[in-house]
């Protein structure tokens, strides 16, 4: 919206963006390099760089690594960026994730090249950095749309073919993921927890170890069981059959509601994931996780507790969101000038004495709020996800860190396209549904210089954030504590940076040049932290994908529908019915994905009979693995 006395600024608060978050990366470079340089602070900031005594092997495959730093290490990578990667799983699909994004983006970018001089030539009445959207083409049809049609489909096709090679790979992963585990080849408990079964709601008669092996022995013979862990410990708690109703509180409020029952068997293991053990109420198995990835406090809780604090946490989760629009509503109306000059009259003669400092206020701060006001949710959601549901696993709760962030980065992107409410843009929706095409269409294009904004200063400052990690700044570290990424924030944040280029990929495309800039960072980034800072938490066997990847397809299905409705305003009716297929195309992809996909949620019973080959395996294991550790003061 135009304000009188305010010329258009787009163009100005772009290049102010560009150099002002450039100077950032180029100074934090800089100082990382030094830091890395410095033998002091080397092994502070990366705690799993090799020692100066394991240099000497390293040089004559990096050398220079082991003379420099990060910069070195990243050629180095480059090189050799198609050797295969060692990372565990979870990490690498957060990489390879990346990397999908930054193969998009490098696609967009060369599609953008047609696509922008095309709109800067448009006839439209776009004004400053708007005249790069295309909402400078001519309004009801044109011969350029077509163009705009062609790139749609050019994308979602290569986009599609993209996510089918990652679910291909993805599915590989876990096999090989499984395979080497079970061998033995990633350690004792790995190979013990691929044939452990977490197993709940035991039937209260049968609540005991004895019980509970010989249900499993009767139906797989004698000595199928390696051992049984009641979450208690050892002890067994017989249940008289005249105290059910006293056994059912003693085990809702106070009793163990969780046993791991270790086979001798892969393959029997594989088999009672997937298949009914008994007609009996209860018995609900599932793969045990590693105990390192247990939440022991909430082990004890029962499945029907936390399943129903769950669903409430969901709840209040939603009604929440609704609310969630207030804050990013004051942000968005920061960096509104129209709104900004009603409250501070002297805003509009800003421009005239400093376009850098007005650009600085109206589009770098209020970027910079947004982050940080996102960056206090995973503490909000894991808070709930662990204290107050009870899930079991970390790697459960990072999950619902992931998708709960998402959500609330999704309604802020939403908020900031309409720039009001989400209560009434959803209000209005409803009351007009016909017109929420015509709602996108006339605000998307908009919003392009904000988010250009927003994910340059996501690759420039929350990446480098990163890798100056927290604990090298906290004198109280011990230089011998593990540090953990933030698993689902981290890769929220990466899948909505995927999203606005998904979304903005027609509409905008001069912003997929900065998801390339942001891409290239994380994915070197990422590489770097789970080589040398992170260490590994838990291993979900990369389950982290089938989240990403439905946000992904959130973003893939908004960016068709909203240039559906930019079809509708800028195309003709032939230009509108031959886009009308797209979104079909969208759906088609995930159902074709997930036919795919599904099959890597389970282990197939080849897979685990392959595993049997070394029965040695089995001298590794602990009766004692699962038992709940004693908390040292």
């Amino acid at each position: 919206m135009a304000v009188p006395g305010v010329g258009d600024n787009s163009v100005h608060a772009v290049q102010f963006s560009i150099l002002f978050n450039g100077l950032l990366l180029l100074l934090f470079l800089a100082l990382f390099e030094v830091l890395l340089r410095r033998p002091g602070t080397r092994q502070q900031l990366a705690p799993k760089l090799p020692t100066p005594e394991r240099v000497g092997i390293l040089f004559s495959r990096f050398p220079g690594f082991c003379a420099g730093g990060f910069i070195a290490w990243a050629v180095q990578v480059w090189r050799r960026r198609r050797e295969r990667s060692d990372l565990a799983p979870d990490a690498q699909i957060l990489v390879r994730f990346c990397e999908l994004g930054l193969k998009f983006s490098l696609l967009g970018t060369a599609v953008s090249l047609i696509l922008l001089p095309m709109y800067a030539t448009g006839p439209g009445k776009a004004g400053g950095f708007n005249v790069l959207c295309l909402s400078n083409l001519k309004v009801g049809g044109s011969i350029r749309f077509w163009c705009v049609i062609l790139a749609a489909y050019m994308l979602t096709s290569a986009f599609g073919y993209l996510v089918l090679s990652e679910w291909r790979i993805f599915s590989q992963l876990r096999r090989s993921h499984f395979a080497s585990a079970a061998s033995g080849s990633r350690g004792p408990v790995a190979a013990q927890s691929c044939r452990t079964l977490m197993v709940q709601e035991v039937p209260l008669h049968r609540w005991s170890e004895r019980d509970i092996i010989a249900f499993f022995e009767k139906i797989y013979g004698m000595d199928s069981v390696y051992s049984c862990v009641c979450a208690t410990g050892n002890e067994e708690t017989e249940v008289h059959p005249d105290l059910h109703a006293v056994a059912h509180l003693i085990q809702v409020n106070t009793g163990s509601a969780t046993a791991f029952v270790t086979l001798k068997s892969a393959e029997h293991c594989a088999v009672a994931q997937q298949v009914l053990l008994s007609h009996d109420s209860g018995w609900k198995v599932c793969a045990a996780p590693e105990p390192r990835d247990l939440v022991w406090q909430n082990v004890k809780k029962p499945l029907r507790q936390t399943q129903l604090h769950h669903n409430l946490g969901l709840a209040a989760t939603i009604f929440c969101l609704l609310f969630w629009s207030v804050p990013v509503t004051i942000i968005q109306a920061w960096a509104n000038v129209g709104t900004l000059s009603r409250w501070i009259p002297a805003v509009v003669k800003l421009n005239e004495v400093s376009p850098t400092f007005y650009s600085f206020l109206t589009s770098y701060l209020p970027v910079v709020a947004l982050m940080g006001l996102q960056a206090c949710l995973p503490y909000i959601f894991q808070a709930m996800a662990q204290g107050y549901e009870g899930h079991k696993t970390k790697s459960a709760i990072q999950r619902i860190v992931l998708n709960r962030c998402f959500s609330y980065q999704l309604a802020s992107l939403y908020v900031a396209v309409l720039s009001g409410s989400l209560w009434d843009s959803l209000n209005e929706i409803l009351d007009h549904p016909s017109q929420v095409l015509d709602i996108l269409a006339h605000s998307l294009p908009k919003a392009n210089v904000y988010f250009l904004s927003f994910v340059l200063a996501k690759a420039c400052t929350s990446i480098p954030f990163l890798l100056l990690h927290w604990q090298f700044f906290c004198s109280k570290c011990a230089p011998q504590e593990q540090i953990h990424s933030a698993y689902g924030y981290e890769a929220a944040n990466v899948a909505l940076v995927f999203v606005i280029g998904l979304t903005y990929s027609f509409i905008a495309p001069a912003i997929l040049p900065v998801c390339v800039v942001y891409f290239a960072f994380a994915t070197l980034s990422y590489r770097w932290l789970f080589n040398y800072v992170y260490d590994e938490e838990f291993d979900s066997g990369g389950a982290f994908w089938y989240d990403l990847f439905n946000a992904v397809l959130i973003g893939q299905l908004l960016s068709t529908l909203s240039l559906l409705g930019l079809a509708a305003l800028y195309g003709s009716s032939l230009q509108l019915l031959v886009l009308a297929p797209l979104p079909f195309f969208v759906l088609y992809l995930a159902l074709r994905s997930w036919r795919i996909g599904w099959k890597s949620q389970c282990t197939s019973l080849e897979d685990a009979i392959d595993a049997e080959q070394d029965a040695a395996v089995l001298d590794t294991f602990k009766k004692e693995l699962y038992v709940e550790p004693i908390a040292e003061e």
